[in-house]
């Protein structure tokens, strides 16, 4: 079980998980810097997709969108 750190949801699978923050999370913060690694991005859609992209590879994108089950 995946639980999103913004809204408390819990999903069955990793890719429900990454479209929830991409998609339907209205509790992700909206700002256009990371919060995680600071890199700046044109729109929130884009810094969105960098830290789901992120989390895939880097542990500290994943403890930030991810909480403990």
């Amino acid at each position: 079980m995946i639980k999103c750190r913004f809204c408390g949801r819990t999903f069955e699978s990793f890719s429900d998980f990454l479209f929830h923050i991409r998609r339907e999370c209205k509790n992700v913060p909206k700002t256009r810097r990371c919060p995680v690694c600071g890199v700046k991005f044109r729109s929130i859609r884009l810094c969105k997709l960098h830290m789901v992209n992120a989390a895939l590879s880097d542990v500290k994108h994943r403890n930030y969108v991810m909480a403990p089950v």
